[in-house]
């Protein structure tokens, strides 16, 4: 008993002082231990002999229980319920994939809907905080707030710009946008009320608007031609003849390049329509190419009046067409001669169309032509246009014409022998010594035409040495400055040309002098 109650007392000791630090000290060999414990108040002494075949064997056996732990465990899958739950399958007590019904799947779909909302949620407010971020970081200097001021000025400017320019445009008309669209646009006009309402003034500026656009789709000039000349020297009726694949053909070769060929008869075709017809030539190139094949065709301007480019049409639903309204002439007596119908379609009661030349040997179509154009200019007819549209297929004119002309020809000669038979002297029974009928009157106008065709060009080789002579010599250039400072006015110019032509005809009778000296 008393020997327990010493270890008793010894173990209530060492609970006391656990506050202090022990001290153990080992002075015996591996296979055994010394063990030292040390208190302020009592010491005891424990020997504890623990041997190296113990030791080994508590390893033993711990390596043998963590074995059996090991083969107890069953193997698990990768896909544990975590992933499964996240990918939207359902798992059971057992760790396996359960099956689901349809309202346990709209169930997923709408936690997966919810995940989704608030993973876009969550990226939203990253974006808007980086955002907010980089708002932070951005330094604004002065010249970013110089600009933006500058910016802000521009556009109160532009939108301050617009709205005068829409009440400008949306002012009354004046005098004289009454008098240039008077033609045009007089029923436009009259529609529209004066004053200053909303709608007025937004009329009148779109109806000016349009005039603007529709200017860049008009020739530069109303009247594209200057008034005809006094009667006594006017001609009768305007022909307008196309020029490309119609009098020439162009066309490239490796060799050459580009090529213009000239048809066949085209100076007497001119030539000899020139005395009754005003010869207009309409070019659907643009004046730098068409005017010197125009210039190659007549150098001397001796029967073609004037030549017109593409710059002289009208731009009409993406095709360039030729307005005969703009010639300053009378649409009833102005015949066209085209191989393309869309260039004058506002007037196709006016064409004579023309297959295209194409630059092989001439058939003669063009020269065929001719003694229609010669008759209907001689019957002083007030307009065309009925006369050309008796004809079925005008593609066919000469055809059709001849066939017109031979059997008036019968009809004319048939009559002339019945007026012959039924005169007085058969009656009496008197022969007559003569036996010469009347010409055809057509035949006398071919007749009469040719002399004065063979006249006219007679003319021109005798006067185109001076003509040429003239227009080498008169030559005349004025500045950009005089022409905008107005020191030269039209009548002013007009009159120097004049001037320079009674110089030039005294320098070539020199000219002509000494020529024949030599």
């Amino acid at each position: 008993m008393l020997s327990v109650s010493k270890r008793v007392l010894s173990s209530n000791r060492r609970i006391l002082c656990s506050g202090f630090a022990p001290k153990q000290i080992s002075i015996f060999p591996r296979s055994s231990t010394l063990t030292t414990t040390t208190t302020n108040s009592h010491r005891d002494f424990h020997f504890t002999s623990i041997s190296r075949n113990e030791n080994k064997s508590k390893q033993n056996q711990d390596n043998s229980n963590d074995m059996n732990k090991k083969d107890s465990e069953k193997p698990s899958s990768i896909l544990n319920d975590d992933l499964l739950v996240k990918a939207g399958f359902d798992v059971d007590a057992a760790g396996n994939p359960a099956k689901t019904s349809l309202n346990n799947e709209k169930a997923d779909a709408q936690s997966n809907e919810s995940v989704r909302g608030e993973a876009s949620e969550d990226t939203a407010n990253e974006a808007n905080s980086s955002k907010e971020h980089r708002r932070r970081r951005k330094r604004v200097s002065s010249t970013d707030i110089k600009r933006e001021k500058m910016s802000n000025m521009f556009y109160v400017v532009l939108l301050g710009g617009g709205l005068g320019l829409g009440l400008y445009m949306g002012r009354e008309w004046e005098p004289v946008e009454l008098e240039q669209n008077n033609k045009k646009y007089a029923k436009e006009i009259s529609e529209i009320e004066s004053g200053y309402t909303p709608m007025s003034v937004y009329q009148r500026a779109k109806l000016r608007f349009d005039i603007f656009v529709q200017s860049f789709n008009e020739p530069p000039f109303d009247d594209l031609l200057p008034p005809p000349p006094p009667p006594p020297y006017q001609r009768p009726l305007t022909l307008v003849i196309g020029l490309e694949d119609l009098l020439v053909h162009s066309e490239w070769t490796n060799k050459g390049g580009w090529k213009t060929l000239k048809r066949p008869g085209v100076e007497f075709f001119l030539g000899y329509l020139s005395q009754y017809y005003e010869i207009v030539l309409f070019s659907n190139n643009s004046m730098m190419y068409g005017e010197p094949i125009i210039q190659k065709i007549d150098p001397i301007q001796a029967f073609v009046a004037y030549s017109l480019y593409k710059e002289h049409c009208v731009y009409k639903d993406g095709d360039y067409v030729k307005d005969l309204s703009k010639l300053n002439r009378d649409v009833g007596k102005v015949i066209v001669l085209d191989c393309n119908a869309k260039e004058v379609k506002l007037q196709p009661d006016n064409l004579i169309p023309l297959k295209p030349w194409t630059g092989e040997q001439d058939n003669g179509a063009l020269l065929d032509l001719i003694p229609f154009l010669e008759y209907i200019v001689t019957q002083n007819v007030s307009d065309v246009r009925p006369v050309l549209n008796s004809f079925k297929d005008k593609a066919k004119l000469p055809e059709e014409f001849n066939k017109r002309v031979e059997s008036l020809r019968e009809k004319f000669y048939k009559d002339q022998h019945s007026k012959q038979q039924a005169g007085v002297m058969k009656l009496l029974g008197v022969a007559t010594g003569s036996t010469s009928t009347a010409k055809f009157p057509l035949d006398f106008i071919r007749e009469e035409g040719l002399n004065n065709y063979k006249r006219f060009i007679k003319l021109v080789e005798e006067e185109k040495e001076k003509i040429e002579f003239k227009q080498q010599r008169m030559k005349q250039t004025f500045t950009l400055d005089q022409y905008l400072s107005g020191q030269l006015s039209q009548e002013e110019i007009m009159k120097q040309q004049l001037a320079k032509d009674q110089e030039l005809e005294q320098e070539f009778v020199k000219y002509k002098a000494q020529q024949g000296e030599k």
